[in-house]
């Protein structure tokens, strides 16, 4: 079986104003689209809302607008998914280490953290962000602690998920 990824929208976003930049590495966002189009990648339907609050001309909205239908799993109107919502809502609101400012933001239905945790819990994905894990952290809940709280979630950073699956793409240009 093919394992199977969701990307945050913090891989997008920062990927286009740094590290990716559409300007000098478009074969990062050529290989999302064909790690997609081989049953790997994906991400879920808030992520692709994040995306779209941006401009017009943000070069991430405007390749997120042409991507295929399925690369963007559906959330909130998958029943599996909202029962692991409610688990992932339950175990926040359980858990006392974190100020309620930072429980507020995690459980506000706007933003794409939450449901791709439920997601990955409800059908076994591993979830790609570029949170960095840091279980003293009050302030905010960073995906990867959220989801060693909850158990049963992977998720690693997007650098490891390319030494995985990606071959070298960069070349000199004089």
């Amino acid at each position: 079986m093919t394992k199977r990824y969701l990307i945050d929208s913090n891989v997008f976003i920062q990927g286009k104003n740094f590290h990716y930049n559409f300007a000098f590495c478009i074969g990062f966002w050529n290989w999302i689209e064909e790690a997609h189009k081989n049953g790997s990648v994906f991400s879920i339907k808030k992520v692709r809302s994040e995306l779209l609050n941006g401009k017009k001309d943000d070069e991430a909205r405007v390749w997120a607008e042409q991507l295929p239908t399925g690369f963007f799993l559906e959330d909130t109107k998958d029943p599996k998914v909202m029962a692991a919502y409610g688990e992932v809502m339950k175990w926040m609101s359980a858990d006392s280490h974190y100020t309620t400012a930072a429980k507020s933001v995690f459980s506000d239905a706007t933003k794409a953290d939450a449901f791709l945790l439920a997601y990955a819990k409800a059908y076994g994905y591993t979830v790609v962000t570029q949170e960095i894990p840091d279980p003293n952290k009050k302030r905010a809940i960073p995906i990867p602690d959220a989801a060693t709280k909850i158990g049963n979630i992977k998720t690693i950073p997007i650098y490891d998920l390319l030494a995985r699956h990606a071959q070298q793409t960069f070349a000199y240009k004089p």
